[in-house]
């Protein structure tokens, strides 16, 4: 039963092959090239050995691919790339030119693998690619896979820079394009203050300069900076004031804008202010009092909001008494 089973198999399979010949046979579409060459497999394939380089070289001339010339070129003018042919450790025309995967298929250069390659081919890289022009490369000297591997041009580059020389190395901008954010535009200083050469993020930053950050307020910058938007902060959300409160007593004092704390705190230090308020406008400021009578104005306001918050607490106790009696 077993071995009628198989021939039966075995019937099936010559019968589909004598059908449908390209189905059960050919894997897929010949290149455009070589769509003379469709009906016929013996001319690439041979026989239990598979694809050979003899079959390539029936139609391609050595010559026409660099391979039997002393200087690199070929036949055709200005095929100087062909170089690259001399030079492969892997001499299989297979290894890089695929077929069936199409009539025009979509080969880019960047799968070419770098490591068919002999020496010294893989170290002289503009044997076969145009050396960048941009300002970024032309001050460098040194072989692309210092920074570069074959894996890709962009994707893993390890730049030093170490081997920037003159007054680029201090001038980000020359090959960076600088943030434009309302934070970053506020700063005049060198990148290098906060960030560092080896990764952007994360970047020191001396806090001081726009608001201290005392022991009450040693906090996660998500705490103020909300949605991950450092340009922007809030004090609401961990201040015991509310802001319909703090909407009214600033606005005692003419200030309107309350969205912007730390332009006027520095500080926790509700006293510590720096509110040099001008004439009849309740929202700028550009100097006028020092901050000993700031300070001083605002304690007076306190203790004359306490007396008169604890005058209304007596007299109110005073009304209740006089209830009683």
């Amino acid at each position: 039963m077993k071995k009628l089973i198989i021939s039966g198999i075995a019937v099936v399979f010559v019968w589909l092959m004598y059908q449908y010949p390209k189905a059960m046979l050919n894997p897929g579409e010949l290149v455009e090239g070589h769509q003379n060459l469709k009906e016929n497999c013996n001319s690439c394939h041979e026989p239990f050995r598979g694809i050979s380089n003899n079959k390539c070289i029936t139609c391609h001339k050595l010559s026409e691919i660099g391979k039997d010339t002393s200087n690199g070129k070929g036949e055709t003018a200005g095929m100087e790339k062909i170089l690259f042919h001399q030079g492969l450790s892997d001499q299989k025309c297979s290894s890089c030119h695929t077929e069936h995967i199409g009539l025009k298929p979509e080969m880019p250069l960047s799968s070419f693998d770098h490591s068919l390659l002999s020496e010294p081919v893989i170290s002289k890289c503009a044997a076969c690619h145009k050396q960048p022009a941009d300002n970024r490369h032309e001050q460098f000297s040194s072989e692309c896979k210092s920074c570069h591997n074959t894996g890709g041009w962009k994707s893993g580059v390890k730049f030093d820079h170490a081997m920037i020389n003159g007054d680029t190395k201090n001038n980000c901008s020359s090959c960076h394009q600088k943030p434009d954010d309302s934070f970053h535009n506020l700063i005049n200083d060198n990148c290098n203050k906060c960030h560092s050469t080896s990764k952007w993020i994360p970047s020191s930053f001396d806090h001081t300069n726009y608001f201290i950050l005392d022991k009450d307020h040693n906090t996660e910058c998500k705490t103020c900076h909300t949605n991950n938007n450092f340009s922007t902060y809030t004090c609401f959300s961990c201040h015991e004031h509310s802001e319909s409160k703090m909407l009214k007593e600033h606005s005692e004092e003419g200030i309107n804008d309350i969205s912007k704390c730390a332009d006027c705190h520095k500080s926790g230090n509700e006293h510590d202010i720096r509110m040099n308020r001008s004439p009849g406008n309740g929202t700028n400021y550009n100097g006028s009092d020092n901050k000993e009578n700031q300070n001083r104005n605002f304690e007076e306001k306190d203790r004359e909001k306490n007396h008169k918050k604890n005058k209304k607490d007596s007299d109110g106790e005073d009304d209740e008494n006089e209830n009683e009696d």
